[in-house]
């Protein structure tokens, strides 16, 4: 019953998925000092007041400082964990991309992972000239319409990078950070913002510091003809994306005269053919300029620390005039503007109308309007529209950015549902909304649901990172910033009312999504010669930077009776981790049932969660859980049903008595089971129709045959058989079962424990089944057409189970793979050819020490790249270790041992992965001894060992642009269709469906 918010916003981020930018050539040319003095250009740069100390009601704790340049330090202390988040953001983004060089911002984003003239090159001054050649091939491309004329310009562009390629060390920046440890090194592009992130070793400071400096001041955009590929699959990636088209054509919409609609971050398909890379040099130097970004540092730091080295690293960046940005329009209006999508799938509504930007005084209004609508439990949308299965889906969100807002509704179509209806359905619930047709205990609990969700947020050093940054980037001053829950708590029915009637009028954007198929228009991309990736190579500055000084950090492991508890009780296994923060708690119940035992299993649970407890309905349920600050979550799949109960503290008790009644006595509507098979007939036949549905079911039929979970599950015809009485059965006896429940909370185990006893569990469950894959006597590519814009594509190669004894060398063999995007797979197949937006793979052992193990592949590629792609892959997977990786791989091991800390909230789901396993105790200290002692022979034999099995592939794609011969020489194809790999069955009234299979 948590909420879960499914409108995507219109700040819609594009970012690297565990993957580097793009990118021009030479160094950047500084502009000359001239004009106004340092001191007038920050008094004009709009910063934010220098703050030195928290103010005493902010729950990020933050300070404010300022370098000598201008550029802004915030940071949040918090020594839970020896690592820090290190944000660095700029207040440009897609917003301030030139009307007709759309997608800039974003592909510069991409090219700063490049490196510098000091990092990611053998030799800048022998790499410049051809640097410079590729800048003015692409003037020239610019100006010069012939098809041949182009062709030949790129096949210039694609010698001049050969000849870069010389001395450039492609993906430098990511090998030295997962040298060191880091985690999580990305960047993303949204409307006004561009944002480059890490998990920082706290012992790594200075070496961040550096490496971040070097990296914005005096960038190289080498590799710039390779890595606009990426772009251009990443474009691809959201043309096979219906909800993301939704999502544009609403920003167009709300905002035609501001660059909020009428510009996408990721550019148009005619801007990307023809990439501006004059206009990407002057975007950085306009942009990227230290008075118009800041520091964002959460976690292991603090000012006396972080302060001077930043200063020594950054403090020399001399800061330049902002000159303004395009002007933009957000007008009121008073007619719906409509707009139609077809895509196939699902069908929906989404409405919004526009709203205030961050900052203003009505936004905490809003956003308690906002939880009044939809909090995934008592709001209006929830009660009206989800419970009584009038829609299968439904949710409101708002957006607030620096010079505009929305708020959202969006709502699914049952299967024949007329959309005019839907829209209906939702304006109803505004209907009610501005009858006032709720109270002030509403907006309490609501109100205490945002205390809680902000206690949770401030767990994490990235949550801290990402509020500072919204305060920097909207210019909402964080004294105004840090005082959130004191507005919301101040506001008032009438308040809501009140904005409600000021922002919900006639005027409003109306998208209908409408079943239909959408043929994706294609990129013509120019053949990309691959370039050789050493990874012998290394920069002066790689060298240097991991020889500087640092005191190194000591592992810290679990042990129990410190870390964690472990009771038996009469229920079964408890583990329990103390929560020393705050006041809240969560338990989850992990039965051994699955979908496997019993194929009604999840859809029994589907109907119990709608249902109401004992003498409550399932609104008046919903309202005194709500009440509580309570929020309960279910999950079921094939092997696994879990309950997963999160609050205060204060309230366990009055929590856990509503949970078991409802356990014991679940009471659902009359006609609820009608609507609920209604609504998952309906989300079943978006599932086979949209291409990510499709691609999971056939990913997991190649994988497990006849055990796939898609098809391991009851048919259509079963559901409409099925009858309440019986669902509820298969449910309420989880109150017989003995399971393990898990427990994170301000309270001892042995206290809690009889606390947190959720029924009799008399019975025990019969043990797992084993994970079995498909059996294969040869290679085999099972093929699905999709008229899609990307293939996708996975690779199995499966094993027998993994001995425990191998486990060390699957954790550096991952490494290897995969270790950030300086991994073997990454580099060759996007780094060196192109071939790729997203590309990886990885050794899975299994949760349980009979479950198989194998070898496992996934790749996102242009339609006509998909035999390459997949031939590639393979090479890769079964070339023997390259020395130099292999070492990256083993310090990536050992750093991360030292660096990672398993998060408090996290002890009790690590420790239950260990007891699948067998383990006693901890076992990564012998995990990290083993891993250290393998050397090339060993990796050797087991690459060699697990390539000895034949390939298993599933590919998606569009089969008139694919060489379907040229995957016949990988192995047998066999082309199925989406009843192959759906155990659903027919569906009423459908007799097209599967027409072109």
């Amino acid at each position: 019953m948590r909420r879960c918010i499914v409108l995507a916003v219109l700040s819609v981020l594009s970012c690297r998925p565990g993957e580097p930018p793009a990118a021009p050539p030479a160094a950047v040319p500084s502009l000359p000092a001239t004009g106004p003095s340092d001191a007038e250009i920050l008094a004009a740069s709009d910063l934010p007041a220098p703050l030195g100390e928290p103010l005493a009601h902010d729950p990020v704790a933050a300070t404010v400082w300022r370098l000598s340049n201008g550029m802004t330090v915030y940071i949040s202390t918090d020594r839970s964990t020896p690592r820090f988040s290190g944000w660095i953001a700029v207040r440009a983004g897609s917003r301030s991309d030139p009307a007709d060089s759309t997608g800039l911002a974003h592909y510069l984003e991409h090219m700063l992972f490049k490196g510098s003239q000091r990092l990611g090159t053998l030799d800048y001054e022998a790499e410049r000239p051809h640097l410079v050649a590729i800048e003015d091939h692409y003037r020239q491309l610019r100006g010069t319409a012939d098809a041949a004329g182009r062709q030949a310009i790129f096949a210039q562009i694609d010698a001049a990078t050969q000849r870069t390629a010389a001395t450039a060390i492609p993906n430098e920046i990511d090998t030295v950070y997962a040298a060191m440890g880091f985690g999580g090194v990305n960047a993303f592009t949204g409307d006004d913002v561009t944002a480059y992130i890490a998990d920082v070793p706290s012992n790594r400071l200075e070496q961040w510091a550096r490496v971040e400096a070097d990296r914005f001041q005096q960038p190289v955009f080498r590799l710039f003809f390779i890595e606009l590929e990426a772009v251009y699959e990443e474009k691809n990636r959201s043309l096979d994306n219906p909800q993301r088209r939704v999502q544009e054509a609403l920003a167009r919409a709300l905002f035609p005269d501001h660059p909020y609609g009428s510009q996408s971050t990721l550019g148009t398909i005619e801007h990307l053919k023809t990439p501006a890379y004059d206009d990407m040099a002057a975007f950085y130097r306009r942009w990227y300029v230290p008075n118009n970004m800041a520091i964002f540092l959460a976690g292991d730091i603090d000012a006396s620390t972080a302060l001077p080295v930043l200063e020594r690293h950054f403090g020399a960046w001399k800061p330049r005039p902002l000159t303004s940005t395009q002007p933009g329009q957000v007008e009121p209006w008073t007619e719906r503007r409509f707009v139609e999508v077809v895509a196939p799938g699902e069908q929906s509504v989404t409405i919004a109308w526009p709203t205030v930007p961050s900052g203003h005084p009505d936004q905490a209004a809003l956003k308690v309007m906002d939880m009044i609508v939809d909090n995934a439990t008592t709001g209006i949308l929830n009660v009206d529209v989800l419970l009584p299965q009038k829609l299968p889906a439904a949710a409101s969100g708002h957006n607030f950015l620096a010079e505009a807002g929305h708020w959202t509704l969006r709502g699914t179509a049952k299967e024949g549902q007329e959309l005019a209806a839907v829209e209906g359905l939702l304006m109803s619930v505004v209907d009610k909304l501005l009858a006032g047709q709720f109270t002030q205990s509403d907006i309490d609990a609501v109100v205490l649901a945002f205390e809680i969700e902000t206690k949770r947020r401030m767990e994490s050093n990235q949550a801290r990172a990402y509020a500072m940054m919204a305060s920097f980037i909207t210019r909402e001053p964080w004294e105004q910033a840090s005082r959130e829950l004191e507005r919301l708590r101040r506001v008032t029915a009438a308040d809501v009312l009140r904005v409600a009637k000021s922002y919900l009028g006639p005027g409003r954007a109306v998208v209908h999504r409408k079943r239909g198929e959408h043929t994706p228009p294609k990129i013509v991309k120019p053949t990309i010669t691959p370039i050789n990736v050493d990874p012998s190579r290394h920069s002066a500055m790689f060298r240097d930077t991991l020889a500087m000084p640092t005191t190194a950090l000591e592992p810290k492991w679990l042990v129990e009776g410190s870390d964690y508890e472990k009771l038996t009780t009469p229920q079964g296994p408890l583990i329990a981790s103390r929560n020393d923060r705050n006041d809240l708690w969560s338990a989850t119940f992990v039965y051994d049932v699955g979908s496997r035992l019993d194929d009604m299993q999840c859809y029994a649970l589907r109907l119990a969660e709608r249902s109401g407890a004992g003498e409550l309905d399932a609104a008046s349920y919903r309202r005194a859980l709500y009440a509580l600050g309570t929020s309960v979550d279910v999950s079921c799949d094939v092997d696994r049903t879990q309950i997963t109960v999160r609050g205060v503290d204060r309230n366990l008790e009055a929590s856990m008595e509503l949970v078991r009644a409802w356990l014991a006595r679940p009471r659902p509507a009359d006609d609820l089971l009608a609507g609920l098979l209604e609504n998952t007939l309906t989300e079943r036949r978006a599932q086979v129709e949209e291409p990510s549905g499709v691609f999971a079911a056939l990913s997991s039929f190649a994988r497990f045959d006849g055990r796939s979970p898609f098809l391991n599950v009851p048919s259509n015809a079963k559901l409409e058989r099925a009858r309440s009485k019986r669902l509820l059965q298969s449910f309420t006896r989880l109150g017989s079962l003995s399971h393990r429940t898990l427990y994170f909370g301000p309270r001892d185990a042995s206290a809690v424990a009889p606390r947190l006893a959720l029924g009799t569990a008399s019975r025990r469950v019969q043990p797992v089944e084993p994970t079995r894959f498909r059996r294969v006597r040869g290679n085999v590519v099972y093929f699905l057409h999709k008229p899609t814009a990307q293939a996708q594509i996975s690779v199995l190669l499966p094993h027998e189970p993994l001995p425990r004894a191998e486990r060390p060398t699957v954790d550096v063999l991952n490494r290897y793979l995969g270790g950030g995007m300086g991994g073997l797979i990454f580099q060759e197949m996007r780094e060196a050819r192109g071939l790729a937006y997203s590309a990886g793979a990885r050794y899975v052992g299994g949760r349980r020490p009979q479950d198989e193990s194998g070898l496992i592949g996934r790749i996102g590629t242009q339609v006509d790249k998909t035999p390459e792609a997949v031939n590639v892959m393979l090479e890769l997977l079964r070339a023997p270790a390259q020395p130099q990786r292999l070492q990256a791989a083993l310090d990536q091991v050992e750093e991360a041992y030292r660096t990672e800390r398993i998060a408090p909230r996290g002890i009790g789901v690590a420790v239950y992965a260990w007891d699948e396993r067998g383990e006693k105790a901890d076992p990564r200290p012998w995990q990290r001894e083993q891993s250290q002692a393998v050397d090339k022979a060993a990796l050797d034999r087991f690459i060699a060992t697990a390539n000895a099995t034949p390939v298993i592939l599933a590919i998606l794609g569009d089969r008139d642009r694919i060489d379907l011969a040229a995957l016949r020489e990988v192995g047998k194809l066999v082309e199925v269709g989406v009843d192959d790999v759906f155990g659903y069955g027919a569906f009423a009234s459908d007799a097209a469906l599967n027409a072109d299979e």
